[in-house]
């Protein structure tokens, strides 16, 4: 294993919503959901969502409806759906997620204080942490569970990581991003070689140089794991 500044904190971004994934497979919860926009705030009071800041238009457009819980499980990790991945972490409780980061020993590397959107908690300090460590880890962990992999290997985002790899690698991943905020972890099954997990998190860095730096990286570690 190689590492450099592995446990160093960085705001989660949407890579968070591994936590919840990881929480909502333990669960076995497969039960419909009512989709709904307005949520209560872990600083007090409640928020909305907002459909502006979100990629996933099909939950937006089930509002008020029903939505069975692994299609906003694939929405929340293979669109990136803010929407879809409060639903879900509101249903199975933010202290079931604390508790399966803790069981699972991944609590140092990653924290969901608040839902996505919850900027009152935010304001207060209350924020989702993930270090890349962490993010390995969690990945890890769930490589072992073929419902995760399966949903994280839809990906749609696939211009970090995935990017500086060949035509047709084979990845299962979940990305982060918002401005100064640059995350992405994947497992990678290189033809001809194990498979490996590499997670990359950066933070204060201009979003382009941070999207070639992960690509970069992600080319080079392919290379030397394939040699």
């Amino acid at each position: 294993m190689a590492s450099r500044h592995g446990s160093a904190p960085h705001y989660a971004a949407s890579t968070i919503k591994l936590a919840v994934l990881g929480t909502w497979l333990a669960s076995g919860r497969t039960d419909d959901l009512l989709v709904h926009p307005d949520f209560a705030s872990a600083a007090g009071g409640r928020f909305e969502v907002l459909q502006s800041d979100d990629q996933d238009d099909d939950t937006w457009a089930a509002l008020g409806t029903t939505v069975p819980s692994p299609v906003l499980a694939q929405r929340m990790i293979q669109l990136s759906g803010n929407l879809a991945t409060d639903v879900l972490a509101e249903a199975i409780g933010l202290d079931a997620i604390a508790a399966w980061l803790d069981g699972t020993g991944l609590d140092a590397g990653l924290a969901m204080g608040r839902l996505i959107g919850d900027a009152a908690a935010e304001a207060v300090g209350i924020t989702n942490s993930v270090t890349a460590a962490g993010l390995a880890e969690v990945v890890s962990v769930l490589s072992h569970d073929p419902v995760a992999v399966d949903v994280l290997a839809g990906q749609r985002h696939r211009d970090l990581i995935p990017a500086g790899l060949p035509d047709d690698t084979w990845t299962a991943s979940k990305s982060g991003w918002v401005p100064g905020v640059r995350h992405d972890v994947a497992l990678v099954r290189p033809g001809g070689a194990p498979e490996y997990v590499l997670a990359v998190c950066t933070s204060a860095l201009p979003d382009e140089t941070a999207e070639t730096l992960i690509q970069d990286l992600s080319r080079v570690t392919y290379k030397e794991w394939s040699r």
